[in-house]
């Protein structure tokens, strides 16, 4: 007997996603998907039956990539006797699991072939909404309660929309400069510093609308 469906299946999607993920990585979104079913050794209707379009692939292997992120920093325990020291450890590990070459240059290809394929630009707003809503709920237990009845900004019903200032601040900057060129080897040992100054930025921010 073979394998069980579900699993069969799940195992194809991983071979189509890898395969599309390497060439897309080395040539671009002008691949065919006949090359993709080639590598994943796949029918080209196997794919079409998945992803309709090669933009709906390039989505699939983009979420892929934000789960693995969110797996890497979840799992990671922010500790600290201060807010600001729970707020750094959670920036760095983030940083830790997001300045990868391999997860570079998948944002670096979305940024080059998004004029090619405007569709992208829908990919990108779903990654910054799925990734806000990733770290607000990690943000909810580095916060604590207490914090939420100090800060508004913390409180349940603003916590994605802190959560995604928090990450404009403290991760995205890093990010860009890997992604225009800057060696991400070379980020990773300033990341401390920067996460320090930019979560009090960000702590300084809040306190202000509060006093506001």
């Amino acid at each position: 007997m073979g394998r069980p469906p579900k699993k069969l299946a799940s195992e194809v999607d991983a071979r189509i996603l890898e395969a599309a993920r390497e060439l897309f990585l080395a040539r671009g979104l002008g691949v065919s998907v006949g090359e993709i079913a080639r590598l994943a050794r796949a029918s080209k209707g196997t794919i079409y039956a998945r992803f309709s379009t090669k933009e709906e692939l390039f989505a699939a292997i983009a979420m892929n990539n934000a789960e693995r992120v969110r797996e890497g920093y979840e799992h990671a325990v922010p500790t600290g006797d201060t807010i600001e020291e729970r707020l750094s450890m959670l920036g760095s590990e983030i940083l830790k699991h997001v300045l990868t070459p391999d997860t570079i240059d998948f944002i670096r290809l979305a940024a080059t072939e998004a004029r090619r394929f405007p569709e992208l630009a829908k990919v990108e707003r779903l990654m910054r909404e799925r990734g806000a809503h990733h770290a607000a709920s990690v943000l909810k237990d580095v916060t604590g309660p207490e914090q939420g009845a100090a800060y508004a900004a913390f409180a349940p019903e603003r916590l994605t929309r802190t959560a995604q200032f928090f990450l404009d601040l403290v991760v995205a900057p890093l990010v860009m400069r890997a992604v225009f060129g800057d060696d991400p080897k070379r980020l990773r040992a300033s990341v401390r510093s920067h996460v320090t100054e930019s979560v009090s930025f960000f702590l300084a921010a809040c306190r202000n609308q509060e006093a506001g």
